[in-house]
């Protein structure tokens, strides 16, 4: 009797929350609607000011939702219409010859207070002040470019004067609740993202340049460093630490994942002093910890091959050192590569994977010391 009435009472506990969750999911879904390329035209086509019917449309970045509709609408005239959820933010699509960011002009748009507001930028760095406003190298159409909220979207709805639109397209959505000032400085964007283009076939390809959905260089180079500093080399640590009873293995262990750690990262290396800071902020720093990461593992290398014989009177000052440098190298190679993730604005599952990593590592590394200090108690 006792079991039958506790799942009586799981029972109808269960299904009104149930149909709580059903009522504000359906509320949720229909405060936000959602724009594709199967509705039938553009749901502010009447705000639009020019035609918008018999668009290509398709999904161009579907991580934030982007849908773009364009059109050859006249003799050296493209009609464009970019759709993203609307977060109190701006959106931009940038255009461009190599698919880089700088030296690129972009249309941008955002809405307050039901007034939207469209312009042209011209980008001629990555920070806020290097990308200046009513400037660019784009012909823009007078009186047919407007920004329109509705319905939780923005629509961005411009024409351009030219025979083709270059061959690269750069998206760019600005940081939520942070919307442009009077003087129309663009805050940090929150993510960016860019392809190659065909107008024609309307297929969209990794583009090479910086920024792109692919592995730029900026992008090699955080993958090779967070393998080899951040990830490698901690491992290599651990091993030498806390596998000593399987002697010798654990030796020829730390050596072999230690060595290609040193290999990985010095690839890491020479690709960050090829790359261009286009005056991106604590990049300096950035670049200042990664010569300190370098130049304590290349002493690491080059203490291993003084190392002096365990039966030397000078054998504990070198294990003191090769200590305390290798876990200061680690713990500023973790903190660096955080950076540089923040830099690069990576995409979140990069910054969540690594700091899942870390976060496993502390903690096995805080089991592994409590397992010594047990054992050095008995």
């Amino acid at each position: 009797m006792g079991a039958a009435s506790c799942s009586s009472s799981v029972q109808h506990l269960f299904l009104p929350c149930l149909l709580l969750v059903f009522c504000f999911a359906s509320a949720v879904s229909q405060q936000q609607q959602s724009d594709s390329c199967s509705s039938a035209g553009v749901a502010v086509a009447h705000l639009v000011p020019f035609n918008s019917s018999a668009f290509r449309c398709l999904t161009v970045w579907k991580q934030e939702d982007f849908v773009l509709r364009y059109k050859n609408t006249g003799e050296s005239q493209w009609s464009f219409i970019l759709s993203a959820p609307d977060k109190g933010s701006y959106v931009a699509v940038g255009f461009s010859g190599k698919g880089l960011m700088v030296g690129s002009s972009a249309v941008v748009g955002w809405s307050s207070g039901g007034k939207g507001t469209v312009k042209q930028y011209y980008l001629t760095g990555k920070s806020p002040d290097e990308c200046y406003p009513d400037k660019g190298r784009l012909t823009l159409v007078k009186n047919k470019a407007v920004a329109v909220s509705r319905s939780g979207r923005l629509y961005l709805a411009f024409q351009l004067y030219t025979d083709l639109p270059q061959p690269h397209l750069i998206y760019a959505v600005g940081p939520e609740g942070n919307l442009p000032p009077a003087d129309a400085t663009l805050p940090m964007h929150r993510s960016m993202h860019s392809h190659a283009f065909n107008y024609t076939s309307g297929m969209a390809s990794n583009s090479g340049g910086s920024g792109s959905g692919g592995f730029p260089p900026e992008r090699r180079h955080g993958l090779l460093a967070m393998m080899g500093w951040g990830v490698l080399m901690p491992l290599g640590m651990m091993a030498a630490r806390y596998f000593r009873r399987v002697d010798p293995y654990w030796f020829y262990a730390h050596m072999a994942i230690q060595v290609t750690a040193f290999a990985v990262g010095i690839a890491s290396a020479v690709l960050g002093f090829r790359l261009n800071d286009n005056g991106l902020k604590n990049v300096d720093v950035h670049r200042a910890l990664g010569i300190a990461i370098l130049a304590m593992t290349s002493l690491q290398v080059m203490a291993f091959l003084a190392r002096p014989d365990k039966t030397s009177k000078v054998r504990r000052f070198w294990n003191w050192y090769h200590h305390y440098i290798g876990r200061a190298a680690i713990l500023v190679a973790i903190g660096n590569i955080f950076l540089g993730l923040h830099i690069a604005q990576e995409v979140s599952a990069y910054i969540v994977s690594y700091g899942v990593f870390v976060a496993v590592w502390v903690i096995a590394v805080a089991a592994f010391e409590m397992n010594r200090c047990y054992s050095d108690d008995d």
